[in-house]
């Protein structure tokens, strides 16, 4: 069971930095929305993406990894370094903060 704590919390931390690549690009004036990064990589890819889901809930592939790396133009080593430093309080803050993931770790 502890393994599975442990995979769910890095899954949870995936997506808090996949929000924290988005907000890092500023559109008009603003950190970048959902919608647009979702239609962006809809553009340039022709791939349907849904940043909500990459980052409420994660359960993300390589290919989607590879991906948000290209489209940010950042080196996956450093996408995973990016995710070791998210913090234990940040993680449990993510989880506190949405009912599914709460509800979800309850159960692990």
């Amino acid at each position: 069971m502890e393994y599975h704590k442990k995979i769910f919390r890095y899954k949870v931390a995936v997506g808090a930095v996949n929000k924290r690549l988005r907000e890092s690009i500023i559109v008009s004036g603003k950190p970048m929305t959902q919608e647009y990064l979702n239609n962006d990589i809809l553009e340039k890819y022709n791939i349907v993406w849904n940043a909500g889901r990459e980052e409420s809930l994660p359960n993300t592939t390589i290919e989607n990894i590879y991906l948000i790396c290209d489209y940010f133009k950042i080196e996956i080593d450093f996408y995973f370094q990016f995710v070791k430093k998210i913090t234990d309080e940040e993680i449990n803050d993510s989880i506190k903060s949405k009912k599914k993931l709460s509800r979800l770790h309850s159960l692990l």
